[in-house]
């Protein structure tokens, strides 16, 4: 009778082990580049609440996770990616470039109206106007105005209490959901900074000056290299990126490169032995944590987001039922 029972289990666990595993789930603002996972597109707040009910293996978005309610264990956030932040404006009829610490002047107040010695002196021969910078930010916690004001504190011109996902300096607007900010466009003089999916067709970009004096815009980000399953390292590689939540993203270091980026974060739970799970699912997890921080692309565009720097991808540490999950041959985030 137990021999049978024995023979009946390992039949029941082959059987498991046989059954194809769910496909990843993932939610929040920024879709994964790779295939083999599902996306729903959630705010911040309720993909966490997915996260932490189990119904969503991973968060990916532009900040790392928030601390968790009692009870549900260590969350892990890890940067995964990058993107630029593109700074949009409304001049019609003038192509605008800037260096940073002038756009952070404008973006705290300082620099006041488009026809400033300052601005002047990058745009010579342009017609600047004379209008008010009438900046648009979120008040809501976002990546794009963390790294913004990383940038601006490592610049040496803000202050370093204005280092926070939703500063509003000297904003003229201050909005609480980017649908209204992106209205915002339709008036004169308006500044703002956006994402790369988050740019309506048609609008204007500033380029930014880089180490070495040309100017660029956001898009050298990623035509700078091949999004393919190992792109070459991200310009400015030689500027670790950080690995713990809440420090100001370094400027890109190296010629030519875009210096103004925010970093893409997956946040998971640690412990992943929990609603069912199965060491596999973490194996998969763990894969394409890989993929996304090689920049790996089954259709070979990024939609703007690239992967780290090869000196900057650190590992994702999991657990499941006690023991580090360790990643086997067969573990793959396209087909888990």
């Amino acid at each position: 009778m137990l021999r049978h029972a024995t023979v009946v289990a390992m039949l029941t666990a082959a059987s498991a082990l046989a059954q194809p595993l769910p496909p990843l789930k993932l939610a929040g603002s920024t879709p994964p580049w790779v295939a083999g996972a599902s996306f729903t597109a959630l705010l911040p707040e309720a993909a966490f609440r997915e996260l932490y009910g189990g119904r969503v293996d991973g968060v990916l978005g532009t900040l790392p996770g928030p601390r968790p309610p009692a009870g549900v264990g260590e969350l892990v956030s890890i940067p995964v990616g990058l993107f630029p932040v593109s700074v949009v404006y409304s001049l019609p009829e003038v192509a605008l470039r800037l260096d940073l610490p002038t756009l952070c002047l404008m973006l705290s107040g300082r620099v006041q109206v488009w026809n400033h010695a300052r601005v002047r002196a990058l745009n010579p021969g342009a017609a600047l106007p004379n209008l008010p910078v009438l900046v648009s930010a979120r008040v809501t916690r976002n990546g794009v105005s963390w790294a913004a004001a990383g940038a601006c504190v490592k610049a040496g011109v803000w202050p370093a209490q204005w280092l926070k996902s939703n500063w509003v300096a000297g904003a003229s607007f201050t909005r609480a959901a980017l649908a209204p900010q992106r209205a915002d466009l339709i008036i004169p003089g308006v500044l703002m900074l956006l994402g790369p999916r988050d740019v309506p067709d048609g609008a204007q970009l500033a380029q930014l000056r880089s180490p070495g004096g040309a100017f660029v815009g956001p898009e050298a980000l990623t035509l700078s290299l091949g999004l393919g399953n190992v792109p070459p390292p991200y310009p400015g590689s030689g500027s670790p990126l950080p690995v713990a939540p809440f420090r100001p993203l370094p400027p890109a270091s190296e010629v030519g490169a875009y210096p103004l980026r925010g970093v893409v974060w997956l946040s998971v739970l640690k412990q992943q032995a929990y609603r069912g799970r199965r060491a596999a699912q973490a194996q998969a997890l763990l894969r394409l944590a890989e993929e996304l921080q090689a920049g790996a692309s089954a259709s070979g565009a990024g939609g703007g987001f690239v992967g780290l720097p090869l000196n900057a991808r650190p590992a994702l540490r999991l657990s499941f039922q006690g023991k580090r999950v360790a990643l086997t041959a067969s573990a793959s985030a396209s087909n888990p």
